[in-house]
């Protein structure tokens, strides 16, 4: 309806009129009412598009259940029956205001008869019944019993009452209207909208030529031809372009091939595109040239091993070649490297035909560098030891912690901060059956006697931090049975497979229980157990041992 502007009584029923007209055009058998206050009066005003009669219409309410609220469904006229012709009614109530003082409501109630389902069946082709809810009838059987049948439709878009049956299956909608008196939803004696289930009558409805769908359907038809057409013409290029760019991109991958089989590393596909095939041929480059990387490096490590080969054999003969023959010590000593080269380091030093040197380092780091800096040491050593004897003949209390010193500050000038080493050297006097030792920071030897076990720690700090550090030295007397052991910690610090170190007690208990061996026996005991504890393929650190047994 139309928003009245009110300029006066005539004005509100012939625009109400209008809109009725308009209405009643698409459902003739609509009715409307059309309730309003008169704000001159304060009266209440009812229209009518139907024949109703004025004391009827006067009558008209709008239910207590509805109060103020708007409604719209399917309702079971019960309430006012007088006013309407049926029973069944799709029904709106709206209320609103023309203006703050004027309230009004407008009802539009379209019966559910034979010309509402006839529009059904005009926008989806299928008939329709309406039949009065048959308590002790199925819906099978009022297909096929046409008395049964006829007693209880109310209406139908069937052309005739001879044809009251349908031929196709048919969908039963039993309708649960409002009750207007009472607001409840209605469930007793409810009335069944029979649907005829024909696909051929929905499609000869669908595709009717006035049908608005069959020319939507015509129109997406032809735009899906045209499509595909520009689709197939599209396809036909782009396949001629492809096909052109694989059997390129295969021509230069089996070029690029050929010339890796005769080792010719340095070809380089030009990648031409963005696509799998661009993807493919940037593979192919980047992998003959991880090809031609691998080659270089394998040449430089094959001419690294080489060298360390050479390291490793002029390693081997800065190392004692064989221990030396003294009459009352019976001494040796090993050093396995963890890698090719080794960072550990002994040696024995004859002085004269009494007295013997013996020197152990462990060089901070591993490889190379490593021992570079222990055969710097070894030759630090060795020429400071040349001046032994007369150092010793000057102040023979201190001549072991005097070359300890003198080797400390050499190391300390031709090494950078972040390189020193762990040292011990002693000199043994076998007439008096002594040994005179300083030690640097070294893993302390041991020194098994008749009272027990000693470490010998007196020295200093380690070689190569401070220049001018000092050291002191100590004389210890070594008697028959006795022995002496020098270690590095690649010995004490082996880890087996639980992560437990090897550790100074259990050498001390693996040698406690064979010192009755010979010094070679004994070395072998400890490596051989050693090298059993250690779990992992490649040991973290080199192993050096020196052992020697007081007769």
């Amino acid at each position: 309806m139309s928003t009245y502007p009110f300029p006066g009584l005539a004005s509100v029923r012939d625009e109400f009129d209008a809109d009725s007209r308009y209405l009643l055009g698409f459902y003739p058998s609509a009715t409307i009412i059309f309730r309003f206050t008169d704000p001159v009066t304060s009266s209440t005003l009812i229209y009518s598009n139907q024949d109703i009669p004025l004391q009827q219409l006067r009558e008209y309410q709008i239910p207590k259940w509805l109060s103020d609220k708007e409604f719209s469904g399917l309702v079971q006229e019960d309430f006012q029956p007088q006013l309407y012709k049926g029973k069944l009614y799709l029904r709106s109530l709206v209320a609103g205001d023309f203006r703050s003082d004027i309230p009004f409501t407008i009802e539009v109630s379209v019966p559910v008869d034979r010309y509402l389902i006839g529009r059904l069946k005009a926008a989806l082709g299928q008939d329709f019944m309406l039949a009065e809810k048959a308590v002790d009838k199925g819906v099978d059987e009022l297909q096929q019993n046409g008395e049964v049948l006829r007693d209880h439709i109310i209406d139908s878009t069937l052309e005739s009452q001879a044809k009251k049956a349908f031929t196709s299956p048919v969908w039963s909608i039993i309708l649960f209207p409002t009750s207007w008196s009472s607001g409840m939803e209605t469930r007793s004696d409810s009335e069944t909208l029979l649907v005829e289930l024909s696909t051929s009558k929905l499609l000869q409805n669908v595709f009717r030529p006035e049908s608005p769908v069959a020319q939507t359907i015509l129109k997406i038809l032809k735009t899906i031809i045209v499509f595909f057409l520009i689709v197939e013409i599209i396809s036909i290029v782009i396949g001629i372009v492809l096909t052109k760019s694989i059997t390129d991109a295969v021509y230069n991958l089996d070029r690029g091939t050929q010339l890796l089989k005769r080792g010719d590393f340095s070809q380089r596909i030009v990648v031409k595109s963005d696509d799998q095939l661009g993807a493919l041929a940037a593979s192919f480059n980047q992998m003959t040239e991880y090809i031609q990387q691998l080659v270089q490096e394998r040449v430089e490590k094959e001419r690294l091993e080489r060298e360390l080969e050479i390291a490793k054999e002029v390693q081997q003969h800065l190392f004692p070649v064989s221990p030396p023959s003294m009459a009352r010590m019976d001494i040796t000593g090993i050093c396995l490297p963890a890698r090719v080269v080794s960072g550990d380091y002994y040696d024995f030093l004859p002085l004269d035909d009494r007295t013997l040197g013996l020197a152990v380092g462990d060089i901070c780091g591993k490889g190379i560098s490593a021992a570079l800096l222990m055969s710097n040491l070894q030759a630090a050593l060795r020429s400071n030891v040349m001046n032994l004897r007369r150092y010793y003949e000057r102040n023979g209390e201190k001549a072991v912690a005097e070359v300890v010193r003198m080797l400390n500050r050499q190391i300390y000038s031709f090494t950078s901060a972040n390189k020193y080493a762990t040292f011990f050297y002693a000199v043994y006097d076998d007439n008096c059956q002594t040994m005179t030792y300083c030690n640097a920071g070294h893993n302390p030897p041991l020194y098994f006697g008749d009272d027990g076990v000693h470490r010998l720690r007196a020295g200093g700090t380690v070689v190569g931090i401070f220049e001018d550090s000092d050291y002191e030295q100590e004389t210890i007397q070594m008697h028959s049975g006795g022995l002496f052991l020098a270690y590095t910690d690649g010995i004490v610090e082996s880890i087996n497979e639980y992560g437990e170190e090897f550790g100074e007690d259990r050498l001390i208990r693996l040698v406690q229980e064979n010192r009755y061996l010979d010094a070679e026996k004994i070395k072998e005991v400890v490596v051989q157990n050693v090298l059993t504890w250690n779990f992992a393929r490649e040991r973290d650190d080199d192993m050096t041992l020196i052992i020697a047994k007081i007769i």
